[in-house]
This record gives C-alpha cells, structure tokens and sequence, in this order.
C-alpha cells in the first residue's frame, strides 16, 4: 500500500487516491487529528477515520506531495513543529527502507537552483542568471534585457508571488534580494515532465500570452487543452536522461524555453504539478504516474496476470 504524505484539499492527491482506491493510504497534514498513530523505532501503524489502516508491515512505497504547503490553523507552534517532525520521521523511516518514491520535499533545499544551472549547462544552454545582494555582480548583465524571478515561489504578507517580470537593472532596489536572469526570446514554453523511465514533453505557445510568464494566465480548466504534447529528438532525450542521471532523479519537471529549435534550461522543479498537462489522460500522463507508485502493479497489466 502507498502512502500518500499530502494535505485535504489536493486535487492531484484526489486524483490518486480515486484512481489507485484501495491501494492509497493519505494521510492529510492539515487534519492529523483526524488519524490514529503508534509510531516506535521498530514500528508505526496509521489508521484513519474511516477505519483504514497502514503500518510498516504493509507499505510500499511513500510519496510525499506537498503536506507542508498546507497550515495548522490555530495551532500553537510548538505542536506545528512536532506534527512536522513526525511526517518527516514517518517519510525518513520509509526513505531508509528504500519505499520512497519521487523527490525529498526538502530536494531543493539540499541542492539549490543555481547548483542546478551549473549542471544543467553540461547538456543544454542556459541564460545569463545573478542572485545578487546590494546589486553586486549586476553590472555584468549590462546590455541585455533581465527579468526578476523568485527562488522559493513564497508569499508576501499580502499573499502575492511574484512572476517572471521584465526589470531595469537601474531601477532596481539594493535592499531587496534579487535572482535575477537574461530575458530569452522564445516562441514557446517546453516542460519535460519525468516520471521514472519514461518522459512527457509539452509545449504550450507563446504567442498569446499578454505577459512573460504562462503560471499567470493558466487557465486550470481541464476542458481545454493548454499544452501540445511534442516529441523529443534523440539528442535532447539523451540530454534530458543524462542530466537526470547527474543529479540522481527519476522524477519531476524540466522547464525549457524554445529558441528556433534549441531548449535553453530555465529550471528543475523536482515536485511540480503535472496533472495540467493531460487531465484527460489522453497520453497516459496520470496512468504513467499510478504505474511508477505501484510498478508491480503495471507488471501485472503488461503481463495479463
């Protein structure tokens, strides 16, 4: 049985759990009151309020899906911090015995987006890119058009994040941290979703978009079709597989932007969404999904048993 380690109100995590049933245990962050834990060195159990259970006798795998994006509202914060402690020695215990599935949640905590450009720039162009403070090393962008990015996609307190944005180098603020990046000239967004040994590639056109970045004028509607599966040349799937093996990974999503027919790298995400680029399932995205959490499971589909 997987364990799925999320939040209640995950449309991906409802996704799995409709199409994997009886096979999924998720356990909701945000409602850990609602579920039984025994948890030893030697052993765990979990049981939820509908009476399912899972325990060390009985998982198979672990994946965990974005448990920490939701809040403990009204919880004093050192039960916050001991709730978080345990979902991440229930993940670890599974981490240990080789059950997990997908990437640590803490992956880029661990490795970082500049010490992934350096990688990624052994197997594909990359942009000109800075994480400044006070402005240092900013001149060296001079006479190219920049953008400001975020590293970590947080909020501000007013709930805002902030999007790809065309920036003047001169106008910038010294007492604000900046990661900064060439502005690339793209006729279209490329991601290459990974999902163990096979590979989905997806572009979406450029050509309509009234500002820089596609994540704020996606429309999240599963009736229309955003992204156009595409195929990957032999020398850019080699790249995609060579560039995963270096960083140790079997999952998650490569972001490219199209100039003429090369993919200039712009970013790993190592736990991006995935279902938006086939809802429907067209392509088999979301069964490919379920066959990596259950690869037995695919085994016995391929083989008629």
């Amino acid at each position: 049985m997987i364990l799925l380690l999320t939040g209640s109100l995950d449309g991906t995590s409802d996704l799995l759990v409709r199409r994997l049933g009886k096979d999924i245990f998720r356990f909701n962050y945000d409602l850990f009151k609602d579920y039984e834990l025994a948890f030893t060195p030697d052993a765990w159990s979990l049981k939820n309020p509908a009476g399912l259970s899972i325990s060390s006798d009985t998982v198979t795998a672990a994946f965990w899906w974005k448990a920490f994006n939701y809040f403990l509202i009204d919880e004093d914060p050192f039960i916050v911090e001991e709730v978080k402690y345990v979902f991440r020695e229930l993940y670890n215990w599974c981490r240990l015995q080789g059950l997990t599935k997908g990437n640590h949640h803490d992956f880029h905590n661990r490795l970082g987006k500049m010490n992934l450009l350096k990688i990624a720039a052994k197997y594909f162009p990359v942009p000109k890119t800075l994480a400044t403070f006070r402005l240092g090393g900013v001149d060296d962008l001079s006479g190219s058009k920049i953008v400001a990015k975020s590293f970590s996609s947080g909020l501000t307190v007013t709930n805002r994040a902030l999007m790809t944005t065309e920036v003047d180098s001169a106008r910038l603020d010294p007492n604000f941290p900046w990661f900064l990046q060439e502005l690339i000239e793209s006729s279209a967004d490329v991601t290459v979703f990974v999902c163990g040994e096979k590979l989905f590639a997806y572009e979406r056109d450029r050509s309509s978009l009234k500002g820089l970045d596609w994540r704020a004028e996606q429309l999240f509607n599963p009736d229309i079709k955003e992204w156009a599966r595409v195929g990957l040349r032999p020398e850019q799937e080699s790249a995609v597989r060579a560039f995963c093996k270096a960083i140790d990974v079997d999952w998650g999503r490569i972001d490219f932007m199209r100039s003429g027919d090369t993919f200039i790298f712009l970013e790993f995400n190592a736990n991006g969404q995935w279902v938006f680029l086939d809802y429907s399932d067209e392509d088999h995205l979301v069964q490919s999904v379920c066959n990596y959490l259950m690869p037995h499971q695919a085994l016995q589909s391929s083989t008629g048993r």
